[in-house]
C-alpha cells in the first residue's frame, strides 16, 4: 500500500510535467553528493509530485560506511538548494540520511524515498554493494516505498539530465500514484539515452552471477600496485540479467526484498547446529 496523505486521497491527482502538485512527502538521498547533477535533476523532477527533502552525505568519507553511526553524533547542516527544496548534509552514509530523514527531519513519515540519480549503473552483483541500494533497504525496513535510480554512465558531462527526466517521468509518476504492496523497494537502472531510443522496461532480478565492473591493475614507475574499477563492457549470456538488458537500452527494474532471517531453511540450520553443538 502506498502511503498518501488524506488530502491526496481526496483529490484527483493529475500529474503534468510542468505543473507542480504538492501532495506527497518525498525524501531523496544520493551517493554522489548533494550538489551532484543527478540528485539535483531528480529532486527538481520530484517537486512536480510533492514536497521534497534532500539529505546527502557531506563528503565521500561517509558514503561507503555500512555501519550505523553509533560512536559519533550526526551533524546536520542546512544547505541552499534550488526550487526552495529543504536540503541538508550529514556526516553519515546514505542509509544514515534515510533513517534520520524518516525518523527526525520530515514532518511525519515520507510517502516515498528515492536514492539517485546516481552515476554508473547498479546492476548484477555490484548492486548488492551499492550505498544507493542500502539506502533503499533502510526505507524498506521502515515500511516506506522506495527506489534507487542509477544511470548507465559514469561521467556527468556525458549526460543530458533534461532528457533523462523526460525518460523517467511516466515511470516515477506511476510508482507514486499506484497502490504498491507493503514494503515495496526497487533498484532501477536507466540507459543514458533519449526517451525515443529507450526500447522499453524490463522487470527482472539483479543477476548475482554477473558484474559490470572489473578491476584493472596498474603498476607505477616506483613499482607500487594499484587497482581501478572499470566497465568490463562484457555481455552476459543470461537473458534474464539486468546487466544484459541495460546494455540493450532497456530500463531495468529489480524489486528488492530484505529478510533478517532465512526462514525457509531455518529448521534445516537448527538441526545442523544441534548436531555440532549437542543443543
Amino acid at each position: 500500500m502506498l502511503y498518501i496523505n488524506s488530502e491526496a486521497k481526496a483529490l484527483h491527482i493529475n500529474y503534468r510535467f510542468k505543473e507542480r502538485m504538492f501532495y506527497l512527502k518525498i525524501l531523496v538521498t544520493n551517493e554522489d553528493g548533494i550538489f551532484s547533477a543527478g540528485v539535483m535533476a531528480l529532486s527538481e523532477l520530484l517537486t512536480h509530485f510533492g514536497e521534497v527533502t534532500v539529505i546527502c552525505p557531506q563528503n565521500d568519507d561517509y558514503i561507503d560506511n555500512v555501519k550505523p553511526s553509533l560512536n559519533r553524533p550526526l551533524r546536520l547542516k542546512r544547505v541552499e538548494y534550488p526550487d526552495g527544496i529543504n536540503a541538508f548534509t550529514i556526516n553519515g552514509s546514505p542509509s544514515d540520511c534515510v533513517k534520520l530523514g524518516i525518523e527526525e527531519i520530515t514532518d511525519g513519515f515520507p510517502d516515498f524515498v528515492f536514492s539517485g540519480i546516481n552515476l554508473g549503473a547498479n546492476v548484477g552483483r555490484d548492486a548488492f554493494k551499492s550505498p544507493s541500494t542500502r539506502a533503499v533497504e533502510e526505507a524498506y525496513l521502515h515500511d516506506i516505498p522506495a527506489a534507487a535510480i542509477a544511470i548507465d554512465e559514469c561521467r556527468a558531462c556525458n549526460i543530458n539530465f533534461s532528457k533523462i527526466k523526460e525518460s523517467i517521468y511516466e515511470l516515477l509518476s506511476s510508482l507514486m500514484a499506484g497502490h504498491l504492496p507493503s514494503r515495496s523497494a526497487f533498484n532501477i537502472n536507466i540507459p543514458n539515452d533519449v526517451k525515443a531510443n529507450i526500447r522499453g522496461t524490463k522487470v527482472l532480478p539483479m543477476d548475482a552471477d554477473a558484474s559490470k565492473y572489473r578491476f584493472k591493475k596498474l603498476v607505477s614507475l616506483d613499482s607500487e600496485i594499484f587497482y581501478f574499477l572499470e566497465d568490463a563492457n562484457s555481455l552476459p549470456s543470461n537473458k534474464r540479467s539486468d546487466l544484459f538488458y541495460i546494455q540493450q537500452n532497456y530500463i531495468t527494474i529489480s524489486p528488492i526484498v530484505v529478510r533478517n532471517t532465512c526462514e525457509s531453511e531455518l529448521e534445516d540450520y537448527r538441526s545442523w547446529f544441534a548436531g555440532i553443538t549437542g543443543g
